[in-house]
């Protein structure tokens, strides 16, 4: 089992990994790293905080080992979402004449299947669905015809398109929603087959979506427990010493609960974030709450480094003089 790679090293990877993988350099630099960095004080991990070469020590511990996960975040570039947009549609595509046991399709008919679909997103218009229809649009080249955010349901087909979904609680309550305003306004669904297309999810979300009746969830990306950073399956500290993964456990977990107000926690909010996840992944237009708060969380004057843009329900409040509207 070996070391942590040398800080300098960690720090030539990731500013490499921000400006050919992230394409990213215009807006996060190296400033913006270190001035995150400073976050991690030492106390998490220093046994004496009273001794100040202890703290010193714990301080430059911490800190190699926040940059190290920075090194192993999974980050979804703009060239990567369109990829996946377009594996997205290729997915549905396939899913489609696989039902109709087609084994080849030619133009004429993927544009009469194109005819029978109507792509939505999973959410209000306000949310990330909405934003990454407009480009799954884009990408494919497809029709304006094809979309809608309201309850039109009178193609055959009826497609939900959607980011993340994690734990798949809030997809599945959303596609209930959708059956039940349908059938409140009288609309019938009988004879309709429903899809989700989801960039990336997890086998547990699959496992509740699977259940659903009447619709197929198509992921282009299932993650596992190795994804989840201090599982015993991950990949993040594998190869390393355990004490590595321990220790950054422990840091996080200190750091994460300061992080955290008691309304999100009672939403199921923790030091590691939703659901206790853990994870360390997110995109170029936002991070989900499933990642580690330490990337991205603001509360308590902690400097971000990734930022979040968090659904906001209820009635706007909004200071005017402190910030545009």
């Amino acid at each position: 089992m070996k070391d942590l790679p040398e800080k300098e090293l960690l720090m030539n990877k990731i500013m490499k990994t921000i400006e050919i993988a992230w394409d990213i350099r215009t807006e996060l630099h190296k400033k913006d790293i270190d001035n995150w960095l400073t976050n991690f004080s030492g106390h998490a991990l220093c046994n004496n905080p009273n001794n100040g070469q202890e703290l010193s020590d714990s301080q430059n511990l911490e800190q190699h080992i926040a940059l190290f996960m920075l090194c192993n975040f999974v980050f979804y570039s703009k060239n990567e979402i369109k990829r996946l947009l377009k594996l997205m549609f290729e997915k549905y595509i396939h899913s489609v004449f696989t039902r109709e046991k087609k084994n080849t399709a030619t133009d004429d008919d993927i544009n009469d299947l194109l005819r029978e679909t109507q792509f939505s997103p999973l959410g209000s218009p306000s949310e990330s669905s909405s934003y990454l229809l407009y480009h799954f649009r884009q990408e494919n080249d497809l029709s304006k015809k094809s979309f809608s955010e309201n309850l039109n349901i009178n193609k055959t087909n009826v497609v939900f398109v959607d980011d993340f979904s994690i734990s798949g609680s809030q997809a599945k309550e959303r596609f209930e929603e959708f059956v039940t305003k349908c059938q409140k306004e009288k609309k019938d669904v009988s004879g309709k087959y429903f899809y989700m297309l989801l960039m990336v999810t997890t086998e547990e979300a699959m496992k509740l979506l699977t259940e659903i009746p009447n619709m197929t969830a198509l992921p282009c990306i299932i993650m596992d427990n190795k994804s989840r950073v201090f599982s015993d399956s991950s990949i993040v500290f594998e190869g390393y010493k355990e004490k590595y993964k321990t220790q950054a456990k422990k840091m996080c977990e200190y750091y994460g609960e300061k992080l955290i107000d008691e309304k999100s926690k009672k939403e199921g909010m923790n030091s590691l974030g939703f659901g206790g996840d853990g994870y360390i992944f997110g995109s170029y237009y936002n991070i989900p709450n499933n990642t580690l708060p330490i990337f991205w969380s603001e509360q308590n004057n902690w400097k971000h480094l990734l930022k979040r843009y968090d659904k906001k329900y209820g009635d706007n409040n909004l200071i005017f003089g402190g910030r545009y509207v």
